[in-house]
């Protein structure tokens, strides 16, 4: 009769102890192996991101030039554009890439600029004087030049500082005359061109520069409200999203001492003329992405002590202090605007030097 009793209070009590132990236990386990596939996940698709960010940038860098630095005289001149003749769209100079350099650490601003969509980047002579208010430039031969073709005349000599150069759309360049370029105000691109246009036009020996159907001027910046590369297209208004969980871009000018001499200096200067920018090779990247898990902050910082970027021994750039025997680093600032809780996410750290290909083979 003893044995058929069942068990006892104490037994059951001591069986529930046990049970929740044992699913305490699991569930520890659990947790542990979600936060560390989460760090994992979070890890690799930082790894991504940054890695197309990367790419994206060295392709667009590497088109740089085309179309334009087949006149290196005309690179750095100074382009102006309108839009529906409703405002000035750019005021910027004619090079393949130019950076804006962000203050305080803050992430820099990358604008490339190429052509797109046209075979032939040959620069054309205009033959005849063409006044502030003419309708059409008078070449030798429009060969290559489309009717939608988006052109840049740039005067023979041009002074730093200036709107000398200026953007407009090949209207025709066959209905009437083989010789003559087109650029009536039927296009949105040419509503206002007479008024953005030189006071003295374009005299004989100017020239024309082809930036195809679709010329390609993109500005890539970081957005640190949503840490996100952006692109911003030509005639664009807004910035479209590329990247996320992209924290810091930086570049920095490659220059030589002679033009297509070997990169001596990498630099934060600006070129100021067309003798300049002939001294330009290359492009030093960085980027930084960051993972979009942030881990427990109980826990010990997973990044307890700032980045730095190792610019080598070439380098002159504010801030940079001796390190790793010869060279110099940069402290990157990667902290958004929470400046404690950055330390608790993840980073990785992407850099390249990208030559400037029609630069260089146009010297």
């Amino acid at each position: 009769m003893k044995r058929a009793r069942g068990f006892t209070l104490i037994e059951l009590m001591v069986a529930v102890a046990l049970g929740l132990l044992t699913t305490l236990v699991i569930a520890q386990v659990f947790l542990q192996s979600e936060g560390n596939k989460r760090t994992s996940t979070s890890g690799s698709d930082a790894q991504v991101n940054g890695a197309l960010a990367l790419y994206a940038l060295q392709r667009d860098i590497q088109m740089a030039g085309y179309g334009l630095s087949a006149m290196p005289a005309a690179v750095g001149c100074p382009t102006t554009a309108q839009n529906n003749g409703t405002a000035v769209l750019s005021s910027a100079p004619l090079v393949p890439v130019s950076i804006t350099f962000g203050a305080s650490g803050a992430s820099d601003t990358l604008t490339v600029l190429y052509s797109q969509g046209s075979d032939y980047s040959v620069p054309i002579k205009v033959s005849v004087d063409h006044a502030k208010t003419d309708v059409s430039f008078t070449v030798p031969s429009t060969w290559g030049v489309a009717n939608g073709d988006m052109l840049v005349a740039v005067p023979a000599t041009w002074v730093a500082g200036s709107n000398e150069c200026t953007l407009f759309q090949a209207t025709s360049s066959a209905s009437d005359s083989s010789t003559q370029i087109q650029n009536a105000n039927t296009s949105v691109w040419n509503q206002a061109l007479s008024f953005i246009m030189p006071a003295i036009g374009y005299p004989a020996g100017s020239a024309l520069l082809n930036l195809g159907s679709a010329p390609v001027r993109r500005v890539y910046s970081v957005n640190p409200g949503t840490w996100t590369l952006q692109g911003r297209e030509l005639g664009a208004t807004n910035a479209r999203d590329l990247f996320s969980q992209i924290v810091l871009l930086k570049a920095l000018y490659g220059k030589a001492a002679v033009a297509n001499g070997p990169v001596v200096r990498y630099d934060t200067v600006a070129p100021l003329n067309s003798a300049d920018w002939r001294l330009v090779q290359n492009i030093r990247l960085l980027i930084v992405a960051r993972s979009a898990q942030r881990e427990d902050l109980k826990k010990d910082p997973v990044t307890p002590n700032a980045l730095v970027w190792d610019v080598g021994p070439l380098a002159a750039v504010t801030g940079s202090v001796a390190c790793n025997g010869s060279s110099k680093c940069v402290t990157l600032d990667v902290s958004p605007s929470d400046t404690t809780n950055w330390r608790y996410y993840r980073y990785k750290v992407f850099e390249t030097v990208v030559p400037l290909r029609n630069t260089v083979w146009n010297q």
